[in-house]
C-alpha cells in the first residue's frame, strides 16, 4: 500500500507568503556562495546533501488530502485543496480516460475538509467516486457547498458518477482487492471521524482533528484501541502544549500527546499532521524535534519513529 500527502495544513490553505519564499531562496544561495559551488549542475545535489526539505522545500499550504492506493485500489482521506493536484496527477493515469473508482473516506465536512472537491479534475470525465461518512445527510453537504450562493458549478453538472454511502461507525467495510476499513468517532466540535485502512497486513490510520484530554481515560483507550499496531498514524498535531490548554474544546491535539499515544499503541510511524496556518515551516521542524526529544527521554527503548507529513511525502507501508 502506497500512501501520499497531498494536503497537510488545518484550517485555511497557507501557501508561503513572497517574503518566505525570498528568504528561503536568500539564504541557499548564500550557502551555495560561502560552499565555493561554482557548476550549477551541482548546486542541486549540494544543497539536497546540506539542508533539510524544511529549509530547501516548504511543508506545503494545502488543506487535508491523503491518498492510499494499490492495485485495483484508490482511496483518499478527506477533500481539503490537496485533492485538487492528486486530481491533475490521476488524469494522467486511466481516470483521464474515464472508467476509474475512487473511494473518498470523510472525517467530516468543515469547510478545509471539503473545499478541494469542486476541483477535482476526475469529476470531469465518467468515473465513479464513492463517498463515505457517518455523518447525516453527506450528499446534502456537499450539494450545499455548490450552491449558486457559494459556488458558480451545481454538482449534477459533473459527468462522474457520484455515490454516496452512509456508514455506522466500529464496523468494517471492504473495498476492492481485499482493502477494508472502519470509521471510529473522535473528540472534534460537530463531530469527527478517524479510518482505520488495511490491505495485505499493512495498517494505517488517518485521525485528523481531535482531541485527547486525560480525564477521558476511556476515550483515549479507544482510540489506543483503535490505533494499535498501526504501520503509520496520521495524528492530529496542530496545537503546541501551551496552545492547547488555551484552546481546549476547540477539537485538536499537540505532537507530545501524539507520541504518548502512539507509544502506547505500538505504532511504528507517527506523521505529524493538521498543521496550524500560523506555523512556519522552521517552526514546524522545531515541534517535530522536540516531540523527537521527548520520546526519546521518556521511552528510551521504544522504536517509534516520528515524522512531519509534507504535501509530496510518499511512504509504502
Amino acid at each position: 500500500m502506497r500512501v501520499q500527502f497531498w494536503g497537510v495544513r488545518g484550517s485555511i490553505p497557507t501557501p508561503l507568503s513572497p517574503a518566505e519564499i525570498e528568504a528561503k531562496v536568500i539564504a541557499m544561495a548564500e550557502d551555495v556562495v560561502r560552499s565555493g559551488v561554482h557548476d550549477p549542475e551541482q548546486v542541486a545535489t549540494y544543497l539536497r546533501g546540506h539542508h533539510s526539505k524544511f529549509v530547501r522545500s516548504t511543508v506545503g499550504g494545502n488543506t487535508t488530502c491523503v491518498s492510499a492506493d494499490w492495485p485495483g485500489g484508490t482511496v483518499i482521506f478527506d477533500a481539503g485543496t490537496g485533492i485538487r493536484p492528486f486530481g491533475l496527477e490521476l488524469m494522467d493515469t486511466h481516470f483521464g480516460k474515464g472508467g476509474g473508482t475512487i473511494h473518498l473516506l470523510m472525517s467530516h465536512t468543515h469547510w478545509d475538509h471539503i473545499m478541494g472537491f469542486p476541483y477535482f479534475a476526475p469529476l470531469f470525465q465518467r468515473n465513479t467516486i464513492h463517498i463515505y461518512g457517518v455523518h447525516p445527510n453527506l450528499e446534502e453537504r456537499f450539494r450545499g457547498q455548490q450552491k449558486p450562493e457559494y459556488f458558480p458549478v451545481p454538482l449534477d453538472i459533473y459527468p462522474a458518477k457520484l455515490v454516496f454511502h452512509q456508514i455506522e461507525a466500529d464496523k468494517w467495510y471492504n473495498l476492492p482487492d481485499e482493502g477494508r476499513f472502519r470509521a471510529h468517532k473522535l473528540s472534534h466540535p460537530g463531530d469527527c471521524y478517524g479510518y482505520r485502512l488495511e490491505h495485505n497486513n499493512a495498517a494505517m490510520v488517518f485521525a485528523t482533528d481531535s482531541e485527547y484530554k486525560q480525564k477521558d481515560t476511556s476515550y483515549i483507550d479507544n482510540a489506543i484501541d483503535f490505533f494499535q499496531d498501526a504501520d503509520l498514524l496520521i495524528f492530529d498535531s496542530q496545537y503546541t502544549l501551551e496552545e492547547s490548554l488555551m484552546k481546549e474544546d476547540w477539537g485538536h491535539s499537540t505532537a507530545v500527546v501524539g507520541v504518548d499515544i502512539a507509544v502506547r499503541a505500538n505504532v511504528k510511524t507517527l506523521a505529524l499532521f493538521h498543521h496550524e496556518p500560523n506555523y512556519s515551516d522552521a517552526f514546524i521542524r522545531d515541534l517535530n524535534q522536540k516531540a523527537c526529544r521527548y520520546h526519546d527521554i521518556n521511552y528510551p527503548d521504544n522504536n517509534l519513529e516520528i515524522i512531519v507529513s509534507m504535501e509530496g511525502l510518499t511512504m509504502k507501508l
